[in-house]
């Protein structure tokens, strides 16, 4: 095995990165946060609390921490308990009795007191224009998404109330642009003259219809057309007066063909609508995002999607299946997982309290070993697309999908996503969480580091990488990695993290003091393990002073 492993500004990385992080923090404004019952709090290493933020003009401090229903629903295609394919299928999932189910499970769990709050609803959750997989398709008066019928009989304000009910927070999902049966009705705009064919970008012949956007077949808008910001504005108001907490805009990543991500304008557009509604509402983008644009990522939101999705495909990947005890293809595994090591790199200074943050995408650690759903399961799957609407399939009983990794790869996971301060979205069905998923996600110093508020950087690369985070009072959180294929002895030197006393250091997985260093840390990892430790020099290289008042300025 190769473990040579190549240094990342040796000496005076984390100087550097310190100081460039408290300049960020003392040009920070203080954010306003919403008080809610159940806000994990811990501390930032300077004796004070911290808390998850929401978005109300600026940006929230914290990564978020939640679910999301899309990993279920891209596993759910291919199904043994319907006759069903394809991404109409995998929405079956996406229903208000399971977004319930999965809403009480995280109370129920435990994770809710330990910080996750966010339940998201994914694409396709609205009458056929996302899916764009079979009829009915309908849209209101005015050319704005209403829920599913079927999926969503009560309708996704009442299913918003039910989560906020839980205590938690409402999360939706949408694309740009303007979908092309609502582009071919002219649908108007709310409160102004215009309609939707006069906000989209010229027609081109031989073309009969605007351009497109790469991902969904909506036409492009051209924003510097009069009632362009207030199809957007309309949209996203319709999101606040249901209540949502959380919008993720989808589609923006690959560039187009002149190069240019498409979709620049309406993230500009979008920021512009959430403020206007007055409510908080965290903005995420997804996926892949061109690193070129992060200033633009930066500015008019608060995460992005710097990799494509997690969920390991059978086409992409027919090795995700391989030992699956249900029978059934694995939600991801060590490929998927691995490949946030070398992408981050590029990304590691596009992330913090003022920046927002780096989303390696969903966190599939929760379970490894349920593979079949209890017969007190009330979830189901619920056909939507096909009229009359098939009856529901109830899930109780049926095989389910596991995460696909070794325990060693779930902490592994729940480590780099932590220590790179990424947000953790879970995407495995929270009633099926095992044992070890619990005890992964609820271990308050590890979701300490994640909350930390500073951002990760990267100290070694190769097959044992090493990452940490500079903390104000002087201290470190360091995770130490194995990726290769055979045990291998991990070393992070106090040289390549700024200092050059001993230090002590904290086993934050075991939580145990392992004692004082002097010059280095050493441990021996198994293949695709972790480590992750509290390390704290007994001189620290950079005494901070006032560095906890600035950090509780995001409290």
């Amino acid at each position: 095995m190769n473990n040579t492993r190549s240094i990342i500004e040796p000496q005076t990385s984390f100087r550097i990165a310190r100081k460039r992080s408290l300049l960020a923090l003392m040009a920070t404004a203080v954010v306003r946060t919403v008080a809610l019952a159940g806000v994990l709090l811990g501390s930032n290493g300077c004796g004070d609390a911290y808390a998850q933020a929401q978005w109300v003009g600026e940006r929230p401090s914290m990564p978020y921490l939640g679910w999301t229903t899309w990993s279920m629903q891209s596993k759910f295609t291919s199904y043994p308990a319907t006759v069903y394919r394809g991404e109409a299928a995998g929405d079956g999932f996406q229903n208000e009795v399971n977004v319930r189910a999965n809403s009480d499970a995280m109370k129920s769990s435990g994770l809710q007191a330990h910080g996750f709050r966010y339940v998201n609803i994914d694409g396709d959750w609205d009458n056929g224009l996302l899916c764009q997989c079979g009829n009915p398709i309908t849209w209101d008066e005015y050319g704005r998404p209403v829920a599913n019928t079927v999926r969503f009989p009560s309708g996704m304000a009442a299913l918003v109330s039910y989560i906020h009910a839980n205590g938690q927070l409402a999360g939706i999902y949408w694309e740009g642009g303007v979908p092309p049966q609502v582009w071919a009705a002219n649908a108007p705009i709310l409160g102004t003259p215009y309609h939707v064919q006069d906000i989209t970008q010229a027609i081109v012949p031989p073309a009969t219809t605007p351009p497109t956007a790469w991902v969904n077949g909506y036409y492009n808008i051209d924003f510097t057309k009069p009632g362009a910001q207030a199809y957007i504005n309309s949209i996203i108001s319709l999101f606040a007066q249901w209540g949502f907490d959380y919008v993720k805009m989808d589609g923006i990543g690959p560039t187009d063909t002149n190069g240019v991500p498409v979709y620049l304008d309406n993230i500009r557009a979008v920021k512009i609508a959430v403020q206007e509604t007055g409510r908080p509402m965290y903005v995420n983008l997804s996926a892949s995002l061109d690193h070129d644009y992060a200033y633009w990522w930066e500015r008019y939101s608060n995460g992005r999607r710097i990799d494509g999705d997690i969920e390991c495909s059978e086409r992409r990947d027919p090795d995700c299946g391989v030992g699956s005890p249900t029978g059934l293809a694995n939600i991801t595994d060590w490929t998927q997982v691995s490949a946030r090591f070398t992408d981050v790199i590029n990304w590691q200074d596009e992330s913090g309290v003022r920046r927002g943050w780096n989303d390696f995408d969903s966190l599939e650690v929760g379970n490894g070993t349920n593979g079949v759903y209890p017969a007190s399961s009330r979830e189901i799957l619920l056909m939507s697309n096909i009229s009359p609407a098939p009856p529901a399939t109830n899930l109780a009983g049926q095989p389910a999908f596991v995460d696909g990794l070794s325990d060693d790869e779930r902490q592994s996971a729940v480590t780099l996503w932590s220590i790179m301060g990424a947000p953790l979205q879970l995407g495995d069905d929270l009633t099926l969480l095992d044992n070890f998923g619990i005890q992964l996600l609820t271990n308050d110093e590890v979701l300490g580091v994640d909350q930390s508020g500073t951002p990760g950087h990267v100290v070694y690369e190769g097959a044992t990488p090493v990452y940490a985070q500079a903390l104000c009072d002087g201290s470190y959180y360091v995770a130490l990695f194995n990726t290769g294929e055979s045990a291998a002895t991990v070393t992070v030197n106090w040289v390549d993290l700024g200092f050059t006393s001993d230090a002590s250091v904290r086993d934050l997985w075991q939580h145990m003091e392992l004692g004082t260093y002097p010059g280095a840390y050493s441990v021996t990892l198994n293949p695709h393990a972790s480590s992750l430790v509290r390390v704290t020099p007994t001189q620290p290289e950079v005494p901070v002073s006032g560095c906890g008042e600035q950090q509780g300025a995001w409290h």
